[in-house]
């Protein structure tokens, strides 16, 4: 088991190098054409389609019973683009700060697991590996948890248990 997390650190260089392209990823899913910037472009129009609401009412070209229907609809489509909007932003820091961690823990495995006690080594087992597969007391191929399987097959610190023992995932690597 020693050896198989040694083969999965990464070096600092490396560390630094995926956490820049992480930044770097973070930034356009941000600037990208998402969820985030819908909800934003819709509150945006939303302003825009209040106020010419309130210059109809004001010109007398609607009923104040209508103004205040449209205005209670208008209403309760900002607050639910307000709330999502704020589940996007923590959503992100949450995922970002994730994967930072993992990243520094990657960086540490085999000093974590060598120096651990038996109960600090499984917990380090179960946050990086999903699942194992063993053989005649040897481990024949492995899956990791998300973030791991990104780092894991963008670090070149490892190739070797990648080349020996193919992880399979469905995600997709977003650097």
């Amino acid at each position: 088991m020693c050896r198989v997390a040694g083969d999965i650190t990464i070096t600092d260089e490396k560390r630094t190098e995926l956490e820049r392209e992480l930044d770097r990823w973070f930034e356009r899913e941000a600037n990208g054409n998402g969820e985030l910037e819908q909800a934003q472009d819709r509150l945006a129009k939303l302003e825009r389609v209040e106020k010419n609401l309130q210059r109809l009412a004001i010109g007398e070209e609607i009923s104040i019973e209508d103004f205040k229907d449209h205005r209670a609809r208008i209403e309760a489509e900002r607050r639910n683009l307000k709330d999502l909007v704020e589940m996007i932003s923590c959503r992100r820091s949450l995922v970002k700060g994730d994967f930072h961690i993992a990243l520094q823990l990657s960086s540490e495995l085999d000093n974590l697991f060598s120096g651990g006690d038996n109960d600090e080594r499984r917990l380090l087992c179960e946050t990086i590996f999903k699942r194992l597969y063993v053989q005649n007391g040897k481990i024949v191929k492995t899956e990791l948890n998300s973030p791991f399987v990104l780092i894991a097959g963008r670090a070149k610190g490892s190739e070797s248990i990648l080349a020996r023992q193919p992880l399979r995932s469905h995600h997709k690597t977003p650097f």
